[in-house]
């Protein structure tokens, strides 16, 4: 008797590891849908600069409670300077830019660089004051931007 309860529990616990490998397959299987399942925006998904501000925000407070630097992420800081920049209708100084992504200026200034070798980033004189220099999105990354925002409920954050 003692045999048959030692491979029967053997034989449990052989089907419950098969039983959480096939649990383990459908929940990876079930995310992979999730992220090909794209809803179309929808006029309650229009993205404001509100909407980026508090984004920004709230990255700023994490950077109260946690090391800058566990978080440091200048190139998305960077890209939502700029867009909602873009939404407010205003231009944006590279130095502003700099400030705004909370990071040494020599980084910032790197990861600017970065963004427009990448093309997602244009650099324009401003023809008053040679000193000054604009940044903006490019038509590509405003794009990106904008389907990015489309797809991410408004109560979900972006930090």
């Amino acid at each position: 008797m003692k045999h048959s309860l030692v491979s029967r529990s053997c034989d449990d616990a052989s089907l419950a590891d098969q039983a959480r490998s096939v649990r383990d397959k459908l929940h990876h299987l079930i995310r992979g849908l999730d992220d090909m399942v794209v809803s179309p925006p929808s006029e309650a998904q229009t993205v404001t600069a509100d909407r980026v501000r508090s984004i920004l925000r709230a990255r700023r407070t994490r950077d109260r409670f946690f090391d800058g630097d566990l978080f440091a992420d200048p190139a998305w800081d960077i890209l939502l300077e700029l867009y909602e920049a873009e939404l407010r209708h205003y231009r944006l100084q590279i130095s502003s830019l700099c400030i705004g992504a909370a990071v040494p200026p020599t980084t910032a200034l790197r990861w600017i660089k970065s963004l427009e070798q990448r093309g997602m980033l244009v650099r324009t004189d401003d023809p008053n004051d040679r000193r000054r220099v604009f940044a903006e999105l490019s038509d590509y990354a405003r794009k990106q931007m904008d389907e990015l925002f489309s797809v991410v409920p408004p109560t979900e954050t972006l930090i």
